[in-house]
């Protein structure tokens, strides 16, 4: 199904036409939580196209089964009418982060390289767990009141998401396994990760670095799983250095 895209033009002062960015949000957020950086790329030239997943900001929520393959579906569908110029610049946060992953694998031609930032390699039991509880009672309890009013920016977000999105995404992401699989993924990828991210442990994200060739990982280290939040200053210069050298690989680790 198509979903909506924020559309951002980019400050084309300098005369010269660059790469279109395309940002994907994780669970529980939508774009605007992307609204720095998109400040940040479209002065430097870039347009910032910034969809939407399904249940989250904009988009309904059509009570369907959504597995990754889905949500591939649905980028694909939307984008398409997008008038995106391909090959394009890709950041995923999170959830968003594991669907470039395979939409690149099927899709070689339509990336210039991916900036995944808070990859879970793995989603720790225990945060399964909680997130499974969370969503039984408390999310329902908090939902509309004064509480969830007055709750930092992302954390209020999370709450405004539809309940069946999250439980499609805890259901379907609970067992995923990035860390002992081989990726061919055709253009250069640059990791990110907290240091104290729970949701995706930086050691996971280790072994993801030594699992795709020619990769880069940053480790933000006073961070946890939203780092452009933890760390707002420090990530934008490691989003910009890494689009502005585009497929150049050398630098973090």
């Amino acid at each position: 199904m198509r979903i909506a895209v924020r559309q951002f033009e980019a400050d084309n002062s300098n005369g010269k036409t660059l790469p279109d960015v395309v940002l994907i949000h994780g669970t529980g957020a939508d774009g605007t939580l992307w609204e720095p950086q998109v400040k940040l790329l479209t002065a430097s030239g870039h347009r910032c196209f910034v969809p939407e997943l399904r249940g989250h900001g904009l988009t309904h929520e059509p009570q369907e089964w959504t597995g990754i393959e889905v949500h591939v579906e649905d980028l694909l569908e939307t984008l398409e009418c997008c008038q995106i110029r391909y090959p394009a610049i890709w950041v995923g946060h999170s959830l968003g982060a594991i669907i470039l992953l395979q939409m690149s694998q099927a899709h070689p031609e339509l990336f210039v390289q991916i900036l995944a930032v808070g990859l879970p390699g793995k989603v720790p039991p225990m945060i399964t767990l909680i997130f499974r509880w969370f969503l039984c009672s408390p999310f329902e309890l908090v939902r509309g009141t004064i509480f969830h009013k007055k709750l930092p920016l992302r954390h209020r977000i999370l709450i405004d998401t539809e309940r069946h999105s999250l439980q499609q995404i805890v259901e379907h992401f609970a067992t995923i396994n990035l860390v002992d699989k081989e990726h061919k993924i055709p253009c250069p990828v640059h990791l990110s990760v907290g240091r104290f991210d729970v949701v995706a442990p930086y050691f996971y994200a280790e072994k993801i670095h030594q699992l795709i060739p020619g990769s880069t990982l940053r480790i933000f280290e006073f961070a946890g799983h939203s780092c452009m939040d933890d760390q707002p200053d420090q990530f934008n210069e490691w989003l910009a250095e890494k689009i502005q050298n585009g497929s150049i690989t050398d630098g973090d680790c």
